[in-house]
């Protein structure tokens, strides 16, 4: 009798903690991390409509929860008066208008932003308009992805690559970035899944007209390999490009198609993939891995690639990498200065005109 009630409890037991297995919650999975990224668009032209049409178009039809805009600087081209310009309705809250684009831009400076203290106007209209999209609280500054966890899944290192404007304040950002890259570093060993993207204007590698930035290579560079950074976002050169540079263990992403006029590459021998076009990059991000998409303003796939949490970069679409011109370095830099001088020339035709609706194109 003893025998048979201890069996019955067995299994009762046994019965009991089966149930409790089926019914207990199923381990958190952490929420994938959407980010757009799009550089060098700021002056008001058709091909910055065009693009934010697309980009909007896009986040209805992927129907993914976009967290956030990294813009890898050239801002606004031609003149930005202060916080209250015109421009800022014209140009970024109607061009990018908030039911489309329900998430907070995260900019860095440009060389262009530079000019005529256009950079003090958007680092005052953060300021003074917290409630705007527009977020641009310092020259580098660091952002954690889902915000307001307290595990992020995605760092954001927002960088101010413009040495010669920030003189002494160079030192004091290349302290900061060790900073921040160590104690990602850290915890990332203590366990943390995360992934670590810098974005800033000046490419550390580009096939496009501009070329490398041996400066950033040595400076930054150095940190990134020493620190395990992830990706580099970068724009300057105005097309879209996916780099992977031998001893480098980072993911060059180039997305600087926001709106500017494009230009003619500088070499087709690196790759995978670079273009050039006007469009935008994006980089979804889930604990295993990142999947990037590159988009022109068409909404055309160009290119996409996953990286794992290791570092192994696989193509999952091969775009068509666009050739070289069979032009001198002097002719390339030619066309380079007209371009520069056309852009600035659409920016004060476009704030000349009034603001028109998408149905005006």
């Amino acid at each position: 009798m003893r025998m048979w009630l201890s069996g019955v409890l067995a299994v009762v037991v046994v019965l009991a903690l089966g149930a409790r297995g089926e019914n207990a919650p199923a381990p958190a999975t952490r929420p994938a991390v959407h980010l757009l990224a799009m550089g060098d668009w700021g002056n008001g032209g058709k091909s910055q409509k065009e693009v934010a049409k697309t980009m909007a178009g896009y986040v209805a039809g992927r129907r993914v929860a976009v967290d956030a805009m990294v813009m890898p600087g050239d801002n606004f081209y031609g003149k930005l008066k202060d916080e209250t310009d015109k421009r800022w309705v014209r140009d970024f809250e109607a061009m990018y208008p908030a039911p489309q684009f329900a998430f907070p831009f995260h900019p860095v400076a440009g060389n262009h932003d530079y000019e005529q203290k256009k950079l003090q106007a958007q680092l005052g209209y953060a300021k003074a308009n917290p409630e705007s999209r527009w977020k641009f609280p310092a020259r580098w500054y660091r952002v954690d992805l889902p915000a307001g966890s307290d595990d992020p899944l995605v760092t954001l290192l927002m960088l101010d690559s413009n040495k010669d404007k920030l003189k002494k304040d160079w030192d004091a950002e290349l302290k900061w970035l060790e900073y921040q890259l160590d104690k990602t570093s850290k915890l990332r060993k203590d366990g943390s899944r995360r992934w670590v993207v810098a974005v800033a204007h000046h490419p550390l590698f580009s096939n496009g007209s501009h070329g490398d930035n041996g400066v950033l290579q040595k400076s930054w560079g150095a940190l990134f390999k020493r620190y395990g950074l992830d990706v580099y976002v970068g724009g300057h050169d105005h097309d879209l490009q996916h780099l992977e540079v031998k001893d480098w263990p980072v993911s060059f992403v180039q997305a600087g198609g926001g709106g500017a006029g494009t230009r003619e590459m500088k070499r087709d021998n690196r790759g995978p993939w670079s273009a050039r076009a006007n469009g935008f990059a994006h980089l979804e991000f889930s604990p295993e891995k990142l999947l990037v998409r590159f988009v022109d303003k068409s909404g055309k796939p160009l290119h996409a690639f996953e990286r794992s949490g290791e570092g192994k970069v696989t193509v999952v679409q091969q775009g068509r990498t666009d050739g070289a011109p069979k032009k001198t370095w002097e002719q390339l830099k030619a066309a380079e200065a007209r371009s520069a001088e056309e852009e600035r020339l659409e920016a004060e035709r476009a704030a000349k005109k009034k603001p028109k609706s998408d149905e005006d194109d």
